[in-house]
């Protein structure tokens, strides 16, 4: 049986990766919101351009 300082070390170290999972995650979903964003200004443009 593992003591408790050893499983607390475990959860603390589980609770570490899984944050910085989750902020990987957040940066990634900015990155990919930006690209939307760009597209969607590119399409507009067009639509500005092209006859209406």
């Amino acid at each position: 049986m593992a003591s408790t300082s050893t499983l607390d070390a475990g959860i603390g170290s589980a609770i570490s990766a899984f944050k910085s999972a989750q902020n990987e995650a957040t940066e990634q979903s900015l990155k990919v919101a930006t690209e939307i964003t760009k597209i969607n200004g590119v399409a507009n443009a067009i639509k500005k351009i092209g006859p209406g």
